[in-house]
């Protein structure tokens, strides 16, 4: 008995410096809001989750192995905070740790990750509203099919991803098989699509030396079913940002081709905006963007604004509070709220070339 305590003793001796250098660390966002919105005869009012950051709870860690090398891994799933739902991030539908599902390596050479992760143009953040729920930029690319964009688009399944930072400069890259075996019509037995017809690439370049922020980003995502009048969707992005110290200055132009895999249907997406500071804590938001959408058989355009105020409560909790407005022309009903319905001809359709309105107050918790 005491050869066994002993020896018990010596492999927790032994083994102590390994768990020593590896951790894991539990983080999260729970973000809410009270919010009141029209959208033509659409109207929402309740609680808004994820206004100023998508809620989550993610787990995070590393294992130092050694020569400068790392073992990294990351897993994070979204959440409603209004109903405690889990929120949905797939294109395939709900999933566990649907934000980011990943494990890697990394040295002072950059890291590679392999899971589903996120693209280049989730980072493309040259946005005076940060990205959040009621920026224009990301209203403007998630309901237009962009995936330079900080929502779901963004998350890309099965994908293989470089990260390297040098002097200033970041770099990413990402390729995703996503779907991973061949699909098949089981009537038939004829192939609708080959595991390859889906993959998409992306490259991203960013730089930050002071004030000045600057980046770009390219993607494309190969059109899986390849039939008549769809094509592969190409998107860029060009992005600045630059500290004035009394007001910081912020904007990006991006292009979608063949958007949502129509061919010949383009959309532009300009926005420019300012953050103010005031005070110690506060901080004034105020954007504006377009996107001019140009597809076969449609021509329209659609405008957002926001104007936002933001308080550092501390280090962790901020409030909020914001208003969002959207003017869509016919045929168009971008907009955080559901549009309303009209009857024509006794069936009910859904109402577009309606204005939008939002406000929302609430509090983000980040831990």
């Amino acid at each position: 008995m005491q050869k066994k305590l002993i020896a018990l003793a010596v492999a927790g001796l032994v083994s102590a410096p390994v768990f020593a250098q590896s951790n894991v660390t539990v983080y999260g966002v729970a973000d809410a809001g009270i919010a009141y919105g029209e959208h033509g005869e659409g109207e929402f009012q309740g609680v808004l989750s994820g206004v100023l950051s998508g809620s989550r709870i993610g787990f995070k860690g590393s294992e130092d192995l050694g020569n400068g090398l790392k073992a990294v891994f990351q897993l994070e799933q979204g959440f409603d905070i209004g109903d405690g739902g889990s929120s949905p991030s797939t294109r395939r539908g709900d999933s566990v740790f649907s934000r980011q599902a990943w494990v890697g390596v990394s040295g002072a050479w950059g890291t590679v990750g392999l899971g589903r992760q996120y693209a280049p143009g989730y980072f493309a953040n040259y946005d005076a509203v940060l990205g959040a729920n009621i920026s224009p930029q990301s209203l403007l690319s998630n309901q237009t099919g962009a995936s330079i964009t900080p929502n779901s688009a963004a998350r890309w399944d099965n994908s293989v991803s470089y990260t390297g930072s040098f002097s200033g400069l970041t770099a990413r890259a990402i390729y995703a098989a996503n779907a991973e075996t061949n699909a098949f019509n089981p009537a038939t037995g004829q192939e609708v699509f080959s595991a390859d017809d889906d993959d998409a690439f992306g490259l991203g370049l960013d730089y930050s030396n002071g004030p000045l922020k600057v980046g770009a980003v390219y993607h494309l995502l190969s059109d899986a079913v390849s039939t008549a009048g769809s094509d592969d969707q190409q998107e860029w992005l060009l992005g600045a940002s630059y500290d004035f110290g009394v007001l910081t200055l912020a904007g990006s132009y991006q292009q979608t081709q063949n958007a949502l895999f129509i061919d010949g249907a383009d959309v532009d997406i300009y926005q420019l905006g300012v953050i103010v500071p005031v005070g110690a804590a506060g901080n004034v938001h105020v954007a504006y963007g377009e996107a001019d959408i140009d597809a076969p058989g449609f021509d329209g355009k659609t405008k957002a604004y926001t104007v936002a105020y933001t308080h550092a409560l501390s280090k962790r909790t901020t409030a909020y509070a914001g208003y969002m407005g959207t003017d869509n022309d016919d045929g168009l009903a971008i907009s955080l709220v559901d549009p309303g319905f009209k009857s024509v001809g006794g069936v009910g359709v859904e109402e577009s070339g309606e204005k939008s309105h939002l406000v929302a107050v609430g509090l983000r918790h980040t831990f």
